[in-house]
């Protein structure tokens, strides 16, 4: 008898997508380019998946990757609005520029803003974790709300995790743009 030589089926699985649809909308265009499948959303945006909400100017979504990312415009005055805002549960990140996957529920924000606590934290660079956490560099914390607190401690980094604490390497105090000679090597502080 001849063996079978057959070759065995070969069709690749397919990876799972994203969970849930993924509502978006925007008040003044929106355009898809059919061979990058990319997806620009122009003009108060925004697009909610699960729990997750983000809103901004502009919003490019790709619909192979689940990948989004958001910036604000600048007015003809060079005054930014509509920059983006995410919210997740009681998070909520006001930030510059950002970037986020649906699938890993990692994100890059750049400059963001957002309260902790009875504090406010400001960071140039933020990297969101799959379980919320953030990695922060160049940050300030501080519990004056202004944009532009009149006090802060600047923290070089920092690791936020949601609903629980902060924690930062090396830290000083600055004062009306003054920094004083008072560094703390490492600290947290918890959320409440």
């Amino acid at each position: 008898a001849a063996a079978d030589t057959a070759r065995t089926d070969t069709i690749k699985k397919r990876e799972p997508g994203i969970d849930a649809p993924v509502d978006y909308e925007c008040s003044d265009s929106l355009v898809y380019d059919a061979t990058t499948g990319l997806v620009h959303l122009y003009g108060k945006a925004k697009v909610k998946y699960m729990d997750m909400t983000l809103d901004a100017a502009k919003i490019t979504m790709c619909m192979d990757s689940n990948k989004v990312t958001a910036e604000g415009l600048a007015d003809s005055t060079g005054v930014p609005k509509d920059i983006p805002v995410y919210h997740q549960g009681a998070d909520e990140y006001t930030s510059e520029r950002m970037a986020f996957n649906f699938k890993t529920k990692k994100g890059f924000i750049k400059n963001t803003y957002t309260a902790q606590g009875n504090g406010f934290r400001q960071s140039q660079r933020s990297k969101r974790a799959d379980d919320g956490t953030l990695y922060l560099e160049h940050a300030k914390y501080t519990t004056c709300d202004a944009k532009h607190p009149h006090f802060y401690l600047k923290l070089s980094r920092g690791k936020v995790r949601p609903g629980k604490e902060t924690i930062f390497g090396p830290a000083y105090l600055v004062v009306e743009d003054v920094p004083l000679p008072l560094a703390v090597p490492y600290g947290f502080f918890p959320i409440s």
